[in-house]
C-alpha cells in the first residue's frame, strides 16, 4: 500500500467520524427546546389562569380566557385596560400561508406557529413604542379566524405567556 492511499483512507474515515459527531451535536442543539414554547416566554410565568370558556356555536369556535376579563360580544378585555383581544371570523378561499403573507407587512418579530388538535395558528407581532399588536390566524374550510390583541408595550412581557395559552386553547368546531 502506498502512503497516498493510507492518507486518503485516513482522511475519509476521519471525515466520516467528524460528520457523525457534528450531526449528533447539531441534533441535540436543535431538539433540546422542542415543544417548550417561545423562548421569550420560558422565563415569564403566565400572568393569569384561563378559567373562563367562550363558545360561539354559530361561528364554530371555542377558547379559554382569564376569568376576570370583561367579555362583550367577541371582544375580551383585561379589567385594567392594558390588553384588548378581538376575535373575528371572515370568509376567505385563500390558504393560510397566503393570508399570513399578505398580513405580515411590517412585522417586528419572527412568525410564531402553534398547532393544536383542531387548528394550526400563525402568530404575527408588530411592536411599537406605545403598544404591541399581535394577530393569531387560523383557518378551517373557507373560514378564517383572527384573534387580534393590542397591549401596552411595557406590559407585553407579562401578558405574552397568557396570550400563548389562550391561542393554545382555541378549538375550531
Amino acid at each position: 500500500m502506498s502512503i497516498l492511499r493510507l492518507t486518503v483512507g485516513a482522511l475519509i474515515v476521519g471525515g466520516m467520524m467528524f460528520t457523525v459527531w457534528d450531526w449528533r451535536e447539531w441534533k441535540i442543539a436543535e431538539t433540546k427546546d422542542y415543544g417548550h414554547g417561545w423562548a421569550e416566554n420560558r422565563e415569564v410565568a403566565p400572568a393569569q389562569k384561563l378559567e373562563g370558556v367562550y363558545t360561539n356555536k354559530l361561528l364554530k369556535f371555542r377558547l379559554k380566557y382569564p376569568s376576570d376579563w370583561k367579555v362583550e360580544g367577541m371582544t375580551f378585555s383585561e379589567p385594567g385596560g392594558g390588553v384588548k383581544m378581538v376575535v373575528t371570523v371572515e370568509e376567505d378561499a385563500r390558504d393560510l400561508p397566503t393570508i399570513a403573507d399578505k398580513m405580515a407587512e411590517g412585522v417586528t418579530q419572527a412568525r410564531g406557529y402553534i398547532n393544536t388538535d383542531s387548528a394550526s395558528l400563525v402568530i404575527l407581532t408588530w411592536g411599537g413604542p406605545r403598544e404591541t399588536k399581535q394577530v393569531a390566524i387560523a383557518k378551517k374550510g373557507d373560514r378564517v379566524y383572527k384573534i387580534e390583541v393590542t397591549c401596552e408595550s411595557g406590559a407585553w412581557k407579562s401578558w405574552s405567556a397568557t396570550l400563548e395559552q389562550i391561542y393554545r386553547s382555541v378549538v375550531l368546531l
